[in-house]
Protein backbone atom coordinates (compact mmCIF):
# COMPACT_ATOMS: atom_id res chain seq x y z
CA UNK A 1 0.00 0.00 0.00
CA UNK A 2 2.59 2.38 0.43
CA UNK A 3 4.45 1.68 -2.78
CA UNK A 4 0.88 2.86 -3.98
CA UNK A 5 0.51 5.85 -2.61
CA UNK A 6 4.61 6.83 -3.43
CA UNK A 7 3.86 6.22 -7.12
CA UNK A 8 0.22 7.18 -7.40
CA UNK A 9 0.65 10.90 -5.52
CA UNK A 10 3.76 11.34 -8.18
CA UNK A 11 1.81 10.60 -10.76
CA UNK A 12 -1.27 12.76 -9.75
CA UNK A 13 1.32 16.06 -9.36
CA UNK A 14 3.09 15.16 -12.86
CA UNK A 15 0.00 14.97 -14.36
CA UNK A 16 -1.52 18.82 -12.88
CA UNK A 17 1.91 20.16 -14.16
CA UNK A 18 3.66 20.10 -10.77
CA UNK A 19 7.75 20.45 -11.88
CA UNK A 20 9.71 17.03 -11.36
CA UNK A 21 11.90 18.29 -9.20
CA UNK A 22 9.00 19.47 -6.47
CA UNK A 23 6.60 16.57 -7.05
CA UNK A 24 9.40 14.42 -5.87
CA UNK A 25 9.69 15.85 -2.62
CA UNK A 26 6.40 16.03 -2.53
CA UNK A 27 5.23 12.39 -2.88
CA UNK A 28 8.01 11.30 -0.62
CA UNK A 29 6.41 13.63 2.23
CA UNK A 30 2.53 12.18 1.28
CA UNK A 31 4.48 8.81 1.60
CA UNK A 32 6.23 9.40 5.16
CA UNK A 33 3.46 10.71 6.64
CA UNK A 34 1.22 7.99 5.97
CA UNK A 35 3.89 5.27 7.49
CA UNK A 36 3.93 7.38 10.35
CA UNK A 37 7.29 8.54 9.87
CA UNK A 38 7.66 12.71 11.10
CA UNK A 39 8.76 15.42 8.59
CA UNK A 40 11.21 16.53 10.72
CA UNK A 41 13.65 13.55 8.78
CA UNK A 42 13.38 15.28 5.72
CA UNK A 43 16.30 18.09 6.14
CA UNK A 44 18.64 15.53 7.23
CA UNK A 45 18.19 13.35 4.36
CA UNK A 46 18.35 16.51 1.91
CA UNK A 47 21.75 17.32 3.60
CA UNK A 48 23.34 14.25 3.36
CA UNK A 49 22.03 14.01 -0.07
CA UNK A 50 24.07 16.76 -1.73
CA UNK A 51 26.92 16.88 1.07
CA UNK A 52 29.22 14.85 -1.10
CA UNK A 53 32.18 15.95 -2.19
CA UNK A 54 31.86 14.08 -6.24
CA UNK A 55 28.91 16.65 -6.14
CA UNK A 56 31.18 19.44 -6.77
CA UNK A 57 32.18 17.85 -10.19
CA UNK A 58 28.69 19.51 -11.57
CA UNK A 59 29.56 23.11 -11.48
CA UNK A 60 32.28 22.28 -12.13
CA UNK A 61 31.90 20.87 -15.36
CA UNK A 62 28.86 23.07 -15.99
CA UNK A 63 31.44 26.26 -15.85
CA UNK A 64 34.27 24.73 -17.38
CA UNK A 65 31.66 23.60 -20.72
CA UNK A 66 30.23 27.06 -20.43
CA UNK A 67 34.17 28.99 -20.28
CA UNK A 68 34.78 27.37 -23.59
CA UNK A 69 31.35 28.05 -25.20
CA UNK A 70 31.74 31.88 -24.62
CA UNK A 71 35.60 31.24 -24.71
CA UNK A 72 35.57 30.89 -28.84
CA UNK A 73 35.95 26.87 -28.38
CA UNK A 74 32.85 26.07 -30.17
CA UNK A 75 33.67 27.62 -32.83
CA UNK A 76 37.12 26.65 -33.73
CA UNK A 77 36.01 22.98 -32.95
CA UNK A 78 33.41 23.53 -35.59
CA UNK A 79 36.04 24.89 -37.86
CA UNK A 80 38.06 22.15 -37.40
CA UNK A 81 36.04 19.40 -38.13
CA UNK A 82 34.82 21.83 -41.76
CA UNK A 83 38.20 21.72 -42.97
CA UNK A 84 38.67 17.70 -41.97
CA UNK A 85 35.07 16.54 -43.78
CA UNK A 86 33.33 19.63 -44.98
CA UNK A 87 33.91 19.48 -48.42
CA UNK A 88 32.88 16.34 -48.82
CA UNK A 89 28.98 15.19 -49.81
CA UNK A 90 26.76 15.93 -47.02
CA UNK A 91 29.88 17.20 -45.24
CA UNK A 92 28.03 20.00 -42.99
CA UNK A 93 26.18 16.80 -41.50
CA UNK A 94 29.05 15.14 -40.58
CA UNK A 95 30.60 18.42 -39.06
CA UNK A 96 27.36 18.44 -37.03
CA UNK A 97 28.32 14.90 -35.61
CA UNK A 98 31.89 15.21 -35.81
CA UNK A 99 31.85 19.05 -33.42
CA UNK A 100 29.27 17.51 -31.00
CA UNK A 101 31.31 14.42 -30.24
CA UNK A 102 34.66 17.10 -29.67
CA UNK A 103 32.26 19.32 -27.70
CA UNK A 104 30.40 17.02 -25.66
CA UNK A 105 34.15 15.86 -24.42
CA UNK A 106 34.42 19.16 -23.13
CA UNK A 107 31.22 20.05 -22.13
CA UNK A 108 29.57 17.14 -20.45
CA UNK A 109 26.12 17.96 -20.94
CA UNK A 110 24.03 17.13 -24.22
CA UNK A 111 21.68 20.96 -23.89
CA UNK A 112 24.85 22.56 -23.63
CA UNK A 113 26.33 20.72 -26.56
CA UNK A 114 23.21 21.00 -28.93
CA UNK A 115 23.02 24.82 -27.62
CA UNK A 116 26.92 25.69 -28.68
CA UNK A 117 27.02 24.09 -31.85
CA UNK A 118 23.75 23.86 -33.52
CA UNK A 119 23.59 28.42 -33.03
CA UNK A 120 26.38 27.92 -35.41
CA UNK A 121 25.79 24.58 -37.61
CA UNK A 122 21.66 25.04 -37.93
CA UNK A 123 21.99 28.07 -39.88
CA UNK A 124 24.88 27.04 -42.37
CA UNK A 125 23.10 24.18 -42.80
CA UNK A 126 20.41 25.54 -43.98
CA UNK A 127 22.38 27.80 -46.24
CA UNK A 128 23.66 25.41 -48.13
CA UNK A 129 20.50 23.71 -48.89
CA UNK A 130 19.65 21.24 -46.26
CA UNK A 131 16.61 20.41 -44.90
CA UNK A 132 15.74 22.73 -42.01
CA UNK A 133 13.49 19.98 -39.92
CA UNK A 134 16.66 17.86 -40.41
CA UNK A 135 19.38 19.90 -39.86
CA UNK A 136 17.51 21.20 -36.50
CA UNK A 137 16.68 17.09 -35.21
CA UNK A 138 20.75 16.23 -36.60
CA UNK A 139 21.87 18.83 -34.24
CA UNK A 140 19.18 17.81 -31.46
CA UNK A 141 20.11 14.33 -31.48
CA UNK A 142 24.35 14.83 -32.20
CA UNK A 143 23.71 16.91 -28.71
CA UNK A 144 22.75 13.97 -26.87
CA UNK A 145 26.59 12.47 -27.35
CA UNK A 146 27.38 14.96 -24.43
CA UNK A 147 25.48 12.34 -21.99
CA UNK A 148 27.72 9.66 -23.37
CA UNK A 149 31.02 10.58 -24.35
CA UNK A 150 33.55 12.15 -21.19
CA UNK A 151 33.61 13.78 -19.07
CA UNK A 152 29.32 12.86 -18.43
CA UNK A 153 27.18 14.36 -15.65
CA UNK A 154 24.78 12.17 -15.92
CA UNK A 155 27.40 8.85 -15.33
CA UNK A 156 29.02 11.20 -12.29
CA UNK A 157 25.36 10.89 -10.63
CA UNK A 158 24.89 7.31 -11.96
CA UNK A 159 28.78 6.48 -9.91
CA UNK A 160 27.21 8.40 -7.20
CA UNK A 161 24.32 6.13 -6.61
CA UNK A 162 25.54 2.55 -7.52
CA UNK A 163 29.21 3.98 -5.70
CA UNK A 164 30.83 2.53 -9.16
CA UNK A 165 34.54 3.64 -10.47
CA UNK A 166 33.49 7.44 -12.26
CA UNK A 167 36.92 6.91 -13.83
CA UNK A 168 35.60 3.53 -15.24
CA UNK A 169 32.09 4.83 -16.27
CA UNK A 170 33.81 7.45 -17.93
CA UNK A 171 35.88 5.30 -19.89
CA UNK A 172 33.46 3.11 -20.88
CA UNK A 173 31.07 5.66 -22.53
CA UNK A 174 34.08 6.26 -25.62
CA UNK A 175 33.32 3.08 -27.51
CA UNK A 176 29.41 3.70 -27.56
CA UNK A 177 29.51 7.73 -28.28
CA UNK A 178 31.65 6.51 -31.10
CA UNK A 179 29.25 3.80 -32.20
CA UNK A 180 26.54 6.06 -31.39
CA UNK A 181 27.86 9.05 -33.79
CA UNK A 182 28.27 6.35 -36.68
CA UNK A 183 24.77 5.60 -36.99
CA UNK A 184 23.66 8.88 -37.12
CA UNK A 185 26.42 9.62 -39.81
CA UNK A 186 24.91 6.16 -41.75
CA UNK A 187 21.60 8.57 -42.03
CA UNK A 188 23.42 11.61 -43.27
CA UNK A 189 24.92 9.61 -45.98
CA UNK A 190 21.54 8.33 -46.58
CA UNK A 191 19.70 11.69 -47.26
CA UNK A 192 22.64 13.58 -48.55
CA UNK A 193 22.49 11.13 -51.37
CA UNK A 194 19.30 11.41 -52.32
CA UNK A 195 19.09 15.07 -51.56
CA UNK A 196 21.87 16.07 -53.36
CA UNK A 197 23.29 17.95 -50.76
CA UNK A 198 26.84 19.00 -52.03
CA UNK A 199 29.47 21.23 -50.33
CA UNK A 200 29.88 24.74 -51.33
CA UNK A 201 33.42 24.78 -50.53
CA UNK A 202 36.44 23.41 -52.40
CA UNK A 203 38.65 20.84 -50.14
CA UNK A 204 40.66 22.47 -47.48
CA UNK A 205 44.72 22.63 -48.47
CA UNK A 206 46.62 21.13 -46.48
CA UNK A 207 47.85 24.62 -44.90
CA UNK A 208 44.45 25.11 -44.02
CA UNK A 209 43.50 22.15 -42.12
CA UNK A 210 46.89 22.42 -40.23
CA UNK A 211 45.99 26.38 -39.69
CA UNK A 212 42.70 25.14 -38.13
CA UNK A 213 44.24 22.39 -36.19
CA UNK A 214 46.76 24.89 -34.50
CA UNK A 215 43.86 27.61 -34.02
CA UNK A 216 42.08 24.57 -31.71
CA UNK A 217 44.75 22.84 -30.57
CA UNK A 218 43.99 24.71 -27.09
CA UNK A 219 40.20 23.37 -26.95
CA UNK A 220 41.13 19.66 -28.34
CA UNK A 221 43.68 19.62 -25.18
CA UNK A 222 41.14 20.22 -22.67
CA UNK A 223 39.77 16.76 -22.50
CA UNK A 224 43.58 15.38 -22.92
CA UNK A 225 44.57 17.21 -19.86
CA UNK A 226 41.37 16.42 -17.85
CA UNK A 227 40.92 12.67 -18.87
CA UNK A 228 44.63 11.97 -19.24
CA UNK A 229 44.49 13.52 -15.76
CA UNK A 230 41.96 11.21 -14.15
CA UNK A 231 43.52 8.01 -15.99
CA UNK A 232 46.97 8.55 -14.91
CA UNK A 233 46.49 9.05 -11.79
CA UNK A 234 46.77 12.55 -11.25
CA UNK A 235 43.62 13.62 -9.52
CA UNK A 236 40.42 12.41 -9.02
CA UNK A 237 37.47 13.59 -11.17
CA UNK A 238 36.62 16.43 -9.00
CA UNK A 239 39.92 17.87 -9.20
CA UNK A 240 39.98 16.85 -13.41
CA UNK A 241 36.79 19.50 -13.08
CA UNK A 242 38.64 21.88 -11.07
CA UNK A 243 41.59 21.89 -13.63
CA UNK A 244 38.99 21.79 -16.52
CA UNK A 245 37.67 25.55 -15.28
CA UNK A 246 41.33 26.91 -14.56
CA UNK A 247 42.54 25.84 -18.24
CA UNK A 248 39.51 27.14 -19.93
CA UNK A 249 39.35 30.33 -17.98
CA UNK A 250 43.38 30.98 -19.03
CA UNK A 251 42.56 29.54 -22.59
CA UNK A 252 39.57 31.53 -23.15
CA UNK A 253 40.76 34.87 -21.22
CA UNK A 254 44.04 35.18 -22.52
CA UNK A 255 44.90 32.79 -25.48
CA UNK A 256 41.81 33.33 -27.56
CA UNK A 257 41.24 36.60 -25.49
CA UNK A 258 37.12 36.41 -26.45
CA UNK A 259 35.98 36.19 -22.41
CA UNK A 260 35.05 39.46 -21.90
CA UNK A 261 33.84 40.53 -18.39
CA UNK A 262 30.47 40.84 -19.58
CA UNK A 263 30.56 37.11 -21.30
CA UNK A 264 32.22 36.12 -17.76
CA UNK A 265 29.67 37.57 -15.87
CA UNK A 266 27.11 35.51 -18.40
CA UNK A 267 28.89 32.20 -17.85
CA UNK A 268 28.66 32.53 -13.74
CA UNK A 269 24.76 32.95 -13.92
CA UNK A 270 23.92 30.50 -16.04
CA UNK A 271 26.35 28.18 -14.56
CA UNK A 272 24.71 29.07 -11.59
CA UNK A 273 21.16 28.40 -13.39
CA UNK A 274 21.80 24.83 -14.28
CA UNK A 275 23.51 23.70 -11.05
CA UNK A 276 20.60 25.13 -9.13
CA UNK A 277 18.50 22.99 -11.09
CA UNK A 278 20.10 19.88 -11.39
CA UNK A 279 20.89 20.12 -7.37
CA UNK A 280 17.41 21.13 -6.14
CA UNK A 281 16.15 17.85 -8.55
CA UNK A 282 19.31 15.56 -6.54
CA UNK A 283 18.09 16.79 -3.49
CA UNK A 284 14.31 15.88 -3.44
CA UNK A 285 14.86 12.57 -5.41
CA UNK A 286 17.06 11.84 -3.01
CA UNK A 287 14.29 11.58 -0.29
CA UNK A 288 12.71 9.58 -2.97
CA UNK A 289 15.24 7.45 -3.10
CA UNK A 290 15.53 6.90 0.65
CA UNK A 291 11.59 6.06 1.25
CA UNK A 292 11.99 3.62 -1.84
CA UNK A 293 14.68 1.71 0.28
CA UNK A 294 13.28 2.59 3.64
CA UNK A 295 10.00 1.30 3.33
CA UNK A 296 11.07 -2.05 1.34
CA UNK A 297 9.40 -0.62 -1.90
CA UNK A 298 12.69 -1.23 -3.85
CA UNK A 299 13.05 -4.79 -2.64
CA UNK A 300 9.26 -5.71 -3.28
CA UNK A 301 9.62 -4.14 -6.61
CA UNK A 302 12.92 -6.32 -7.33
CA UNK A 303 11.23 -9.47 -6.13
CA UNK A 304 7.95 -8.64 -8.82
CA UNK A 305 10.68 -8.59 -11.49
CA UNK A 306 12.24 -11.31 -10.78
CA UNK A 307 9.01 -13.90 -10.57
CA UNK A 308 8.50 -12.46 -14.15
CA UNK A 309 11.81 -13.56 -15.54
CA UNK A 310 15.44 -14.90 -14.66
CA UNK A 311 16.38 -14.32 -17.79
CA UNK A 312 19.12 -11.81 -18.15
CA UNK A 313 18.91 -11.27 -21.56
CA UNK A 314 15.24 -10.23 -21.92
CA UNK A 315 15.54 -8.31 -18.05
CA UNK A 316 17.87 -6.24 -20.51
CA UNK A 317 15.09 -5.60 -22.58
CA UNK A 318 12.83 -4.74 -19.92
CA UNK A 319 15.30 -2.00 -18.42
CA UNK A 320 15.82 -0.83 -21.96
CA UNK A 321 12.07 -0.25 -22.41
CA UNK A 322 11.59 1.14 -18.48
CA UNK A 323 14.22 4.00 -19.41
CA UNK A 324 13.24 4.66 -22.85
CA UNK A 325 9.51 5.50 -21.73
CA UNK A 326 11.02 7.32 -18.73
CA UNK A 327 13.22 9.27 -20.83
CA UNK A 328 10.16 10.88 -22.89
CA UNK A 329 8.59 12.17 -19.19
CA UNK A 330 11.39 13.05 -17.07
CA UNK A 331 14.90 14.42 -17.16
CA UNK A 332 17.97 12.14 -16.39
CA UNK A 333 18.66 13.16 -13.14
CA UNK A 334 15.04 12.01 -11.58
CA UNK A 335 15.00 9.44 -14.13
CA UNK A 336 18.01 8.27 -12.15
CA UNK A 337 16.87 8.33 -8.90
CA UNK A 338 14.06 6.99 -9.29
CA UNK A 339 14.57 3.62 -11.61
CA UNK A 340 18.40 3.04 -10.15
CA UNK A 341 17.89 1.90 -6.84
CA UNK A 342 15.25 -0.61 -8.32
CA UNK A 343 16.90 -1.62 -11.53
CA UNK A 344 20.26 -2.42 -9.31
CA UNK A 345 19.53 -5.08 -6.90
CA UNK A 346 17.77 -6.99 -10.02
CA UNK A 347 20.76 -5.99 -11.99
CA UNK A 348 22.68 -7.67 -9.28
CA UNK A 349 20.78 -10.68 -8.75
CA UNK A 350 21.04 -11.42 -12.42
CA UNK A 351 24.52 -10.91 -12.84
CA UNK A 352 24.50 -7.81 -15.14
CA UNK A 353 27.77 -5.97 -14.89
CA UNK A 354 27.13 -2.67 -13.41
CA UNK A 355 29.87 -0.56 -15.23
CA UNK A 356 27.44 -2.22 -18.47
CA UNK A 357 24.18 -1.74 -16.70
CA UNK A 358 25.36 2.22 -16.51
CA UNK A 359 26.12 2.64 -20.23
CA UNK A 360 22.59 1.03 -21.22
CA UNK A 361 20.96 3.52 -18.70
CA UNK A 362 22.69 6.71 -20.19
CA UNK A 363 22.27 5.68 -23.84
CA UNK A 364 18.59 5.45 -23.17
CA UNK A 365 18.46 8.58 -21.49
CA UNK A 366 20.21 10.29 -24.22
CA UNK A 367 18.16 9.11 -26.59
CA UNK A 368 15.00 10.32 -24.55
CA UNK A 369 17.15 13.87 -24.71
CA UNK A 370 15.57 14.04 -28.14
CA UNK A 371 11.90 12.55 -27.22
CA UNK A 372 8.79 14.04 -27.36
CA UNK A 373 6.85 15.49 -25.03
CA UNK A 374 9.81 16.02 -22.67
CA UNK A 375 12.62 16.13 -25.26
CA UNK A 376 14.87 19.20 -24.07
CA UNK A 377 17.60 19.09 -26.88
CA UNK A 378 13.89 18.97 -29.40
CA UNK A 379 13.15 22.26 -27.93
CA UNK A 380 16.73 23.96 -28.11
CA UNK A 381 17.22 22.80 -31.81
CA UNK A 382 13.85 23.75 -32.85
CA UNK A 383 14.32 27.32 -31.35
CA UNK A 384 17.27 27.72 -33.33
CA UNK A 385 16.23 26.55 -36.44
CA UNK A 386 12.65 28.01 -36.48
CA UNK A 387 11.50 24.72 -36.94
CA UNK A 388 7.91 23.67 -35.52
CA UNK A 389 8.14 21.27 -33.30
CA UNK A 390 5.95 18.60 -34.79
CA UNK A 391 8.33 18.96 -38.48
CA UNK A 392 11.51 18.25 -35.94
CA UNK A 393 9.74 15.17 -33.95
CA UNK A 394 8.87 14.55 -37.99
CA UNK A 395 12.77 14.61 -39.17
CA UNK A 396 14.35 13.16 -35.81
CA UNK A 397 12.13 9.73 -36.58
CA UNK A 398 15.21 7.83 -39.24
CA UNK A 399 17.75 8.72 -36.38
CA UNK A 400 15.65 7.60 -33.68
CA UNK A 401 15.72 4.38 -35.19
CA UNK A 402 19.58 4.60 -35.74
CA UNK A 403 20.27 5.51 -32.62
CA UNK A 404 18.27 2.00 -31.12
CA UNK A 405 19.77 0.37 -32.79
CA UNK A 406 23.56 1.01 -31.83
CA UNK A 407 21.76 0.62 -28.43
CA UNK A 408 20.31 -2.92 -29.43
CA UNK A 409 24.34 -3.31 -30.11
CA UNK A 410 25.42 -1.96 -26.96
CA UNK A 411 23.23 -3.57 -24.84
CA UNK A 412 24.00 -7.24 -26.11
CA UNK A 413 27.62 -6.81 -26.60
CA UNK A 414 28.99 -5.48 -23.43
CA UNK A 415 32.59 -5.74 -24.80
CA UNK A 416 32.07 -2.51 -26.36
CA UNK A 417 31.42 -0.71 -23.34
CA UNK A 418 33.96 -2.56 -21.20
CA UNK A 419 36.49 -3.48 -23.57
CA UNK A 420 39.05 0.19 -22.57
CA UNK A 421 38.21 -0.44 -18.46
CA UNK A 422 41.24 -2.08 -16.86
CA UNK A 423 41.50 -5.82 -15.55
Amino acid sequence: MIAAVLFITLAILILINIPISISLGLSSAVTLLYAGFPLSSIPSILQATVQKFALLTIPLFVLAGVLMDKGGISKRLIKLANSMIGPIHGGLGYVAVVAALFFAAISGSGTATVAAIGSILIPAMIEQGYDAGFSSALSAISGSLGTVIPPSITFIIYGMITGESISDLFLSGIIPGIIFATMLCIVVFVNAKRNDWKSDEDKSSFSELISALRDSIWGLLSPVIVLGGIYSGIFTPTEAAAVAVVYSFIVSRYIYKELTMDKIIDTLFDTAKTTGIILLIIMNAGVFSWVLTQQGIAAQLTEMALGLTTNKYVMLLIINLIFLAAGCVMDNTSAMYILVPIILPIAQALGINLIHLGVIIVLNLSIGQVTPPVGPNLYVAADVGQVKFEVICRKILPLLIMSLVALFIITYVPWFALALIPK
